[in-house]
């Protein structure tokens, strides 16, 4: 028995991304979508708006792919803060300087082409790579050994608590170096200490963060209080910074990178190789579960070193590579230069796709600009981010699929019999199609004109258990805002065979 037809709407996704694979049907958050590509949940609170585009910085100064990156703070007040930044050469790699306004030539020429890790601490930037000798410099130009450990080839390093820690000595993999607190008066500001035997006197030395757990040390972070030190397989934590201090092992998982490290607003977010976590030096949460781990599950475990983690202040955000969802499956699909966004704000997961793979990102400051999330691709190429309606002159291609539609009962027969409306913004080459139940990718277009705000379409005659609407075009102009569907007669045909 039929019942009498009945309105249906949907005009609010600010749940972002929820993976229909993970959450049964019966519990997937009405207000969230089962697919997105270039789209950002948190810019409109409801809506679906396509996301900002990427700019090139400069003319790049070489055209292999970049080893690190690094904004450098200057300490004299009247100084334009840098970008530094190592490049990959044919033979050996080098690092250049980003005065604000172009690329520097080659400041320091490296042995091979290594990941190169850098921090600033006192006005000068120091930089490791694990090969040759730590160095630092005051300007991004000029680099020597003043005030490195020239001795020893870590490739970590990280400024905390006033002291510059370094780690991953290759013969010392469990050990945290960690120098004198600066002094600015001093020439050098800070001095190391690196011998076997422990240090009696000084605030230099070293400390071993558990040598019985069958891991490395991978990278660093801090919150308010505490340094965080990450391994393959843990993650502990540093209250002070000194010979004496005692480290926490607060979880038996850590991070693949420091590339994988990331701080937002003082919550520290990082990538294990099996999922994505946050923590405030406590116990760390899985945030990824719902909204993107088909993408995490799909990453070749050979390409975890490769993820990078980036924020622009207000999210974090994941570069993962190519990746490929439902292998040998009739929907299966390739996404390029994939980027996790998380919004803190909203706890919402969106996905985007660029036309290159940021490898390493910073956030910078140039004069008079607003603060930008940067990032070094593997093209050579150094993109800002958030700027624009394009990536770097070429159209932001964007896809939307909503949560299957049950209109409350999902063992009764529905018919869909009229026209249907759709809400936007600027949706002018964007296109609208509709599918029933599991008919694989076989979407059919429904003839609409979505250049208006209040768009109505052609008569939609159509019978399912469940359906699923689906928004993709491109766009070079101000980012599309997609706002929502509404069908003004859906008819209940009861528990009746399709």
């Amino acid at each position: 028995m039929s019942t009498k037809a009945q309105p249906w709407i949907a005009r609010d996704f600010s749940r972002g991304r929820i993976i229909s694979d993970a959450v049964a049907e019966s519990l997937v958050p009405v207000n969230s979508v089962d697919q997105s590509t270039n789209f950002n949940y948190d810019t409109k609170i409801g809506s679906a708006v396509v996301r900002p585009g990427s700019l090139i910085i400069g003319t790049s100064p070489t055209a292999y792919t970049a080893l690190g990156l690094s904004e450098f703070v200057r300490k004299q007040s009247t100084a334009v803060n840098k970008l530094v930044a190592a490049f990959a050469g044919a033979t050996n790699g080098a690092i250049y300087p980003y005065s604000g306004t172009a690329w520097g030539s080659s400041a320091l020429t490296l042995t091979g082409n290594p990941k190169v890790r850098f921090a600033t601490l006192n006005g000068s930037i120091f930089m490791a790579d694990g090969v040759d000798a730590m160095h630092d410099s005051a300007d991004g130009i000029t680099w020597g050994t003043t005030n490195s450990m020239a001795t020893l080839t870590p490739s970590l390093i990280f400024r905390s608590k006033q002291h510059m820690l370094a780690a991953g000595e290759p013969t010392r993999p469990d050990r945290v170096y960690f120098s004198s607190l600066v002094n600015p008066a001093s020439s050098p500001f800070i001095t190391w200490y690196t011998s076997d035997t422990a240090p009696t006197t000084g605030t230099a030395g070293w400390i071993d963060i558990n040598p019985d757990d069958n891991s490395t040390i991978t990278g660093f972070a801090e919150t308010s209080n505490t340094t965080l030190v990450f391994k393959t397989n843990g993650m502990y934590r540093l209250d002070v910074i000194n010979q004496n201090v005692d480290s926490q092992n607060i979880w038996n998982i850590g991070a693949v990178s420091q590339e994988a490290i990331v701080n937002c607003q003082g919550i520290v977010y990082f990538f294990s190789g099996y999922n994505i976590c946050q923590t405030a030096g406590d116990i760390p949460q899985e945030i990824s579960r719902l909204g993107v781990s088909d993408f995490i599950q799909a990453i070749p475990q050979a390409n975890w070193s490769s993820v990078a983690a980036g924020t622009d202040g207000l999210n974090v955000y994941f570069s993962i590579g190519n990746i490929t969802l439902n292998t040998n499956e009739d929907n299966q699909k390739t996404y390029t230069n994939v980027v996790l966004k998380f919004s803190p704000r909203d706890q919402a997961w969106s996905i985007s796709s660029y036309p290159e793979k940021p490898l390493f990102f910073c956030q910078y400051t140039a004069t008079n600009t607003q603060r930008r999330m940067i990032g070094a691709c593997s093209s050579g190429n150094t993109n800002t981010y958030n700027v624009g309606t394009t990536d770097n002159g070429k159209p932001i291609n964007y896809e939307l699929i909503l949560q299957d539609q049950e209109f409350q009962d999902r063992g009764h027969l529905n018919k869909i019999s009229d026209k249907i409306v759709v809400f936007g913004n600027g949706l002018n080459d964007a296109q609208l199609q509709i599918k029933a139940d599991d008919d694989g990718s076989n979407f059919k277009d429904i003839q609409i004109d979505l250049s208006k705000r209040v768009n109505i379409g052609q008569v939609v005659n159509l019978e399912g258990y469940f359906f699923a609407f689906r928004v993709f075009g491109n766009s070079s102009g101000t980012s599309p805002v997609f706002e929502g569907i509404e069908l003004e007669n859906v008819s209940d045909l009861g528990i009746t065979r399709k």
